[in-house]
């Protein structure tokens, strides 16, 4: 009778420990870091989010991907960033065009053919205003891409454990041994059947 009991404790114990380590289904990525890392995963046929592709998407087009991912904060954070950054851009574009000195409708230059400005103190702060611009949009597609990538991740991995990691996949490909034979090796075709779990 103590066996069964120890052995139903064991058991129930067992379940709440398992039970503990798999969030609720839709969690988002705040609640999943939790549970899983980033650095934990193993690549699934079976994931829903391409890392790769969504380390891409990120850099080309920040928070998309996250918004995809239905981490909608995120995704707009990202978004509204990359609109700022682009709008201080412009604007910092805008300002060093004002300041080039147009004669007739064309650049003025100087004898070494460079562009003449109006202020030269007013066209380096809007250079360097671009020139921030341009390190703030990279900083950004970096942090986005790092970011997106971390999340897919953690994602994978709750679906893979809603899945139940134990799902396997098989997989038939032909493949070429070389066996002994009278002559030497000889060539021997044939089929590989890979079974993962």
């Amino acid at each position: 009778m103590k066996k069964i009991i120890s052995l139903l404790v064991v058991m129930v114990a067992a379940g709440s420990i398992a039970s503990a380590q798999i969030a609720p289904q839709g969690s988002s990525y705040k609640e999943l870091k939790n549970y899983y890392s980033a650095k934990d995963y193993v690549k699934s046929d079976a994931d829903p989010y391409s890392v790769f592709w969504t380390g891409l998407e990120s850099l080309a087009t920040p928070g998309i991907p996250h918004l995809i991912m239905k981490e909608t904060g995120r995704g707009w954070t990202f978004i509204g960033a990359a609109v700022v950054i682009d709008l201080f851009g412009q604007s910092a574009v805008n300002k060093l065009m004002k300041q080039v000195e147009y004669k007739d409708g064309e650049l003025v230059k100087d004898a070494n053919g460079s562009i003449v400005f109006n202020d030269e103190e007013k066209a380096k702060q809007a250079a360097g205003m671009m020139f921030g611009a341009i390190v703030a949009d990279l900083a950004l597609r970096i942090w986005a891409t790092v970011d997106g990538v971390k999340v897919a991740k953690v994602k994978n991995q709750y679906f893979q454990d809603l899945q139940g990691k134990k799902a396997f996949s098989a997989n038939l490909y032909p493949s070429v041994n070389f066996a002994q034979s009278a002559n030497g090796l000889a060539a021997a075709p044939g089929m590989t059947f890979a079974l993962t779990f």
